[in-house]
């Protein structure tokens, strides 16, 4: 049901602009009219009017220009029935389709009350914090300058603090006149007793720095709350519980400060704690927020993507440990559905962006925020750092692990370089890891909590040449002859993924084809292997001879040399490769590919030799 145009035209008539406009940045009067810099583009000099008499507002240079709720339409970057919603809530009025449920009605007005409570709660915090004789009080302005935070970050933040004892808030609380029910549902108190709410309240936050969370456009809605002295063993942050105006899903700590800077840059810079969030912010780092604790979810990134826009960026901030590698790879998932692009800054070890600006200044956190890598440019280089690319296991579990945030991107072109590029780091042609890619869309590779469970081989995803090889070997004597007395396999097997298993075969073969032999040798291996050999010698192959194993291992090297022609290929085409490079590795694909017609032809030779 649409907004009624009476309640809109009441809406209206009951806001002032210039006051509306004035509680978003501050506007100097000249004449009858007020005057600023646009706040929707860049400008030095002041060419955005905010006219009383007309109730609008109008810009000179970008030509941006509407009503009240025009302006919170793009400011705030809503639709129009939520920027009237907004106004409405503002001036106390109630939309008409709102006014048919009792229920919701009665819902609605808890909600503004706990915005009231949280809000004079949130005063009344920071005031004790710089008002009061406590020692609770003193040690909190202690740790607050030990870690250099002054008296006007801590005004411009509201910080506040949580008096040791709960008694002192509490009782403050009832001269307020909030009752426990009004308490408990804000999230600040809860009852001793949920089966017998007759035994009262406590608070919920007790000797903790209190930092108010707001919604994007300025409400209170809620408190996380910090230790501050090395004997407290409790967890470091505690935030408020869900409430009616609370889900820790959709807010983000300091995002009704930087909405605007974010939107201006179309960039975000996402960061751990609270109080690197207010000492970037503080060094003229705007565009930033900080998650509360918990792993971005999706409703955390559609809110981000309303200011920075579709073709904006996310750059996460995140430790420069496992924890934080992890945490990135999280943050990522759900940020590659939006599209947004996204960076990753490398902090140096046992930093974060308050310790780093604080030592080093804001320049080196900007200059690392400049230079961020692409979110695949990290990865690969946090998993190179752990994982050696000349072992098997490790080979696997990269390619397991970029195969599923490759698979992410949605920009096609994005995608096919990232697959080029990790080919290139792998060794192996672009075609082959674009399908590992493929396949990973259906699989949950979950190496990052379980990395030791990399993906071991089996007969179902042996090459069948293999196979063959491997079933002649075992059964058939004159294959067993040419491998033992003509094949130099140790080195003409080099090539194959299969090379550490087909080598600890060929070095212990059986020495007849008897069965029992054969199965006593299979039973001699890991099981893992033995499964594996168990199915190939199962496998209900045509009749077969030595000339098919000859065959075989010359497909395996006709397959193999492809993919090198391939990848030299893709090498190639790199932009920042040398015009010397690109001549060798031309040079390289066309002796290739003469070497893959020999492969060829000797291929038919065998076929023409057996007819």
């Amino acid at each position: 049901m649409p907004i009624p145009e009476e309640t809109i035209q009441q809406i209206l008539g009951s806001t002032d602009i210039v006051e509306l406009v004035e509680g978003y940045f501050p506007l100097q009067k000249k004449g009858q009219d007020y005057w600023a810099c646009c706040p929707f583009h860049s400008e030095k000099s002041p060419s955005f009017k905010v006219s009383p008499t007309r109730q609008g507002y109008y810009c000179f240079g970008c030509n941006a220009k509407g009503n009240a709720i025009g302006f919170v339409m793009e400011y705030e970057s809503l639709d129009f029935p939520s920027a009237v919603r907004r106004l409405a809530d503002r001036v106390g009025i109630v939309i008409q389709e709102d006014n048919f449920d009792p229920r919701a009605n009665k819902e609605k007005a808890l909600k503004k009350r706990i915005v009231h409570i949280n809000q004079v709660s949130s005063i009344w915090f920071h005031e004790y914090l710089l008002k009061s004789n406590s020692s609770e009080a003193s040690n909190a302005r202690k740790y607050l300058k030990d870690r250099n935070i002054d008296i006007k970050i801590a005004k411009n933040w509201m910080i506040g603090l949580a008096p040791e004892n709960g008694n002192v808030f509490q009782h403050w609380c009832l001269e307020q006149g909030f009752n426990n029910e009004q308490m408990v549902a804000s999230g600040l108190m809860s009852y001793r007793d949920q089966e017998n709410i007759s035994r009262g309240v406590y608070s919920r936050f007790r000797n903790r720095i209190m930092f108010p969370l707001h919604n994007d456009y300025g409400d209170t809605i809620a408190f996380s709350g910090r230790v501050f002295t090395p004997e407290n063993k409790l967890a470091k942050y505690v935030n408020s519980p869900e409430t009616l105006i609370f889900k820790k899903s959709n807010v983000f700590f300091g995002l009704n400060k930087s909405k605007r800077s974010i939107a201006k840059n179309e960039s975000v810079i996402i960061c751990e704690g609270q109080l690197d969030l207010i000492r970037c912010f503080e060094n003229g780092i705007e565009n930033v927020v900080a998650p509360l604790g918990t792993a971005l979810t999706e409703k955390h990134v559609n809110l981000l993507k309303r200011f920075t826009g579709d073709k904006g960026e996310a750059i996460l901030c995140f430790d420069s440990d496992l924890a934080g590698y992890k945490a990135s790879l999280r943050a990522y998932e759900e940020i590659s559905k939006t599209g947004i692009y996204t960076r990753v800054v490398t902090l140096p070890e046992n930093s974060d962006p308050d310790l780093l600006i604080t030592t080093h200044g804001a320049e080196k956190f900007i200059e690392l925020a400049n230079s961020a890598k692409t979110f695949h440019d990290y990865q690969i280089e946090s998993l190179s750092n752990h994982l050696d690319l000349n072992n098997p296991r490790d080979k696997v579990q990269f390619a397991n692990e970029l195969s599923i945030t490759v698979g992410q991107v949605k920009d096609p072109i994005a995608r096919d370089s990232f697959i080029n590029d990790v080919a290139i780091r792998l060794g192996i042609s672009s075609d082959e890891f674009r399908k590992r890619v493929v396949n990973s869309l259906g699989k949950n590779y979950n190496k990052i909590d379980n990395s030791n469970d990399v993906e071991k081989p089996s007969a179902t995803n042996i090459d069948q040449d293999v196979e063959i090889l491997i079933k002649l070997a075992l059964t058939d004597l004159d294959t067993k002859e040419w491998i033992q007395n003509s094949l130099d396999y140790k080195n003409e097997l080099k090539i194959l993924k299969e090379y550490q298993l087909l080598v600890e075969l060929f070095d212990s073969l059986p020495r007849s084809e008897n069965p029992e032999e054969i199965n006593a040798f299979i039973s001699s291996k890991d099981s893992n292997i033995a499964t594996i050999l168990n199915e190939i010698i199962m496998r209900d192959f045509a009749q077969l001879s030595v000339a098919d194993a000859k065959k075989s291992l010359i497909r395996l090297k006709i397959r193999n040399l492809q993919e090198e022609i391939d990848f030299n290929k893709t090498k190639s085409k790199k932009s920042d490769i040398s015009h010397d490079e690109i001549l060798t590795l031309t040079s390289k694909v066309a002796s290739q590919r003469k070497e893959l017609l020999d492969f060829k032809k000797a291929l038919s030779n065998i076929d023409e030799t057996r007819e």
